[in-house]
């Protein structure tokens, strides 16, 4: 995939103070927060990509070459901002 995340970020989140005074619950929240969230995502990507394989509409390979748009790269770019700000919010 073309989600190129070795590109400069042009948008900066503010660093908490609060890390600095980071409690141990907290801490277990936001990774909890992550594994679930990563979880779900494996097993929603892995029944599409068997659905989209049985029905013969492109093959394994198609997923490791394919090439995003400038707007699908904005969308990712998004929705992965939103994750850290909500983790980061967990923080506080």
């Amino acid at each position: 995939m073309s989600d190129d995340l070795t590109k400069p970020n042009t948008r900066k989140l503010p660093r908490p103070e609060q890390i600095e005074h980071l409690s141990n619950d907290k801490l277990v929240a936001v990774i909890l927060r992550l594994a679930m969230e990563i979880s779900v995502v494996r097993d929603r990507l892995a029944t599409c990509e068997s659905l989209l394989q049985a029905h013969g509409i492109f093959d394994a390979d198609a997923v490791e070459t394919y090439q995003t748009t400038p707007e699908e790269t904005a969308q990712r770019t998004a929705a992965r901002m939103s994750l850290i700000e909500k983790v980061i919010g967990d923080l506080s």
